[in-house]
């Protein structure tokens, strides 16, 4: 007899243009997509194209883990030491190891509003400021 494996579904984050998100960042197609494979990837874009720069990983890693059902301390793992490092590899982001901060000059997917930090003004364009 063979086993049934039920595996919890994951939450899926926001789906992302990758036309636009090539044509934004400059990132080759192939690498494109393999970067938007994680959902996880997915999630920290959207936060911080919805956020205004510099956003500390602690605050990144709040809005994700809420959105992904995760635990904090997790999440902020994996983005320490998976997500950031490959998206500033691609030139899509900067990230400061150090200070923990993380700066995405202008949205690079279409930010989706719960994702927005009410304690931060809300962008109006792709590079507006407060």
């Amino acid at each position: 007899m063979a086993a049934v494996v039920v595996m919890a579904t994951p939450n899926t984050a926001p789906p992302v243009d990758v036309e636009r998100f090539v044509r934004l960042t400059n990132v080759p197609l192939d690498e494109a997509y393999a970067l938007l494979a994680n959902a996880r990837t997915r999630l920290a874009l959207h936060a911080l194209s919805a956020a205004e720069p510099p956003v500390s990983v602690t605050e990144l890693a709040a809005v994700v883990a809420d959105r992904d059902d995760a635990d904090e301390r997790t999440v902020e793992a994996s983005l320490v030491h998976v997500v950031l490092p490959k998206l500033a590899g691609a030139n899509v982001l900067e990230y400061d190891g150090e200070t923990g901060l993380i700066r995405l000059e202008r949205p690079v997917v279409a930010a989706a509003e719960p994702f927005a930090d009410p304690s931060r003004p809300e962008r109006s364009g792709p590079n507006a400021s407060p």
